[in-house]
């Protein structure tokens, strides 16, 4: 059964062996080495410690549609945060841009509100899906996650 991870301990941890053990002992079984990079680039973003990065479910999928998601938070309000991980520095944008609006389909199923980001590390740049579907880069240290720590 796969747990919530902290992202800071990843990121404090990534040079480390215990890190896969950590990662094993919470259910996340293929995670590859850019997309740990990608979660310690992201990690820098949030200097602040009050940013809760302690409950992220890494590689969560949806049952019965295989629907895989890189990073996912839910809080008690039914409110999710969902960070897709990129590294490729000339990913296209309209490629992200469809992929969060399949995720805000498949997540509106259990959610009442949803913040959707991609982070693409090799570009340094957050995106984010607007009310309107469009792609906006942002700073997402600066953007309020909802998620109690």
């Amino acid at each position: 059964m796969l747990k919530p991870a902290n992202l800071r301990k990843i990121a404090s941890n990534i040079e480390s062996e215990s890190i896969k053990h950590y990662l094993n002992h919470l259910g996340v079984l293929s995670i590859r080495e850019r997309e740990l990079q990608g979660v310690e680039r992201l990690v820098r973003h949030f200097i602040d410690e009050q940013v809760p990065l302690k409950f992220f479910y890494i590689g969560y999928s949806m049952p019965k549609i295989s629907k895989e998601f890189d990073l996912l938070a839910f809080d008690q309000m039914h409110r999710v945060v969902n960070i897709e991980l990129k590294s490729q520095a000339d990913y296209d944008e309209e490629k992200v841009r469809k992929q969060l609006i399949n995720n805000k389909y498949y997540l509106s199923q259990v959610a009442k509100e949803i913040k959707l980001f991609t982070y693409n590390s090799d570009s340094d740049i957050i995106y984010t899906l607007t009310e309107q579907d469009e792609l906006e880069a942002t700073d997402i240290s600066s953007t309020h996650l909802f998620l109690a720590s």
